[in-house]
């Protein structure tokens, strides 16, 4: 269900998509590792069910010997899309969907952020994305695809703000070749973080499921925020964004609720923690 009510999808991400905790005795209070010091538990989803009106939309994880995720199997509505994720040097290398979708990722300077994806579909050039860092933070993601006579066309731009290292603004916007204009999809402002851990680790490959959406790879889940749009007046609309959790031992979200509009959306997570 990629780039589907795109919306809905960018919220939960970004609070951290979420069967309750699978966690055994290991969520426990840290233990002395033999040098003072403690080891703190981690845990990684494996299972992700987000239920609506329309019903589950669930994902699943599979992880290899580092805890990195090596696939993802997407099931909507009896479908599912299954994508194989390879590693080089420790950093995300490539990305394969059902065998005919590969993206490649390229890294700069030797940064562990991607600057740049390049998508083939059946070996073919289909688009590409281009990602900007500043300090460490990503500042800029720009979506391009290749039309019927293999040139580039910008599709799409989402420009982070930050103050003091913390993100406080998404706005993506969609651009049109024809006028030359871009026009405001989503302009999330005023984003307040709970502090918590998310389930995606700082993963590139959750990112990566929803066409590079940086807010599934924050450092904490987004606990609220507004949409800020056009009142139709001259003014200036904002919608409030809201998200309730429930966290397991070790501080990471098991289940949160989403409710937007008349929209909600009750997601859960179940995680293997070690």
């Amino acid at each position: 269900m990629k780039n589907t009510f795109k919306m809905m999808w960018v919220l939960m991400l970004g609070a951290g998509l979420f069967t309750m905790s699978s966690c055994t005795d290991d969520n426990e209070d840290p233990e002395p590792n033999g040098n003072g010091d403690t080891t703190e538990t981690t845990c990684y989803a494996t299972k992700v069910v987000s239920t609506d009106e329309d019903g589950d939309d669930t994902y699943e994880y599979e992880y290899n010997a580092d805890n990195q995720v090596v696939k993802s199997t997407n099931t909507y509505e009896g479908d599912s899309y299954i994508t194989v994720f390879e590693y080089k040097d420790g950093k995300l290398d490539k990305a394969i969907g059902d065998d005919t979708d590969v993206s490649q990722f390229i890294y700069e300077n030797g940064g562990d952020i991607p600057s740049r994806i390049n998508t083939t579909f059946d070996g073919e050039d289909a688009y590409f994305t281009v990602i900007t860092t500043e300090n460490g933070n990503i500042t800029k993601i720009e979506n391009s695809y290749y039309d019927d006579s293999g040139d580039a066309v910008l599709e799409d731009v989402t420009t982070l703000t930050y103050e003091n290292g913390v993100i406080t603004r998404s706005l993506t916007e969609t651009y049109d070749p024809d006028s030359e204009t871009f026009e405001t999809d989503i302009d999330l402002q005023d984003i307040v973080l709970d502090g918590k851990k998310t389930p995606y680790n700082g993963q590139i490959a959750f990112a990566f499921e929803d066409g590079f959406n940086v807010l599934a790879i924050l450092p904490s889940n987004v606990l609220s925020a507004n949409i800020v749009g056009d009142d139709g007046a001259g003014g200036e609309l904002k919608i409030p964004y809201t998200s309730t959790f429930t966290y397991n031992d070790n501080d990471y979200p098991t289940e949160f609720n989403v409710s937007l509009f008349t929209f909600t959306t009750t997601t859960k997570v179940t995680y293997d923690c070690k």
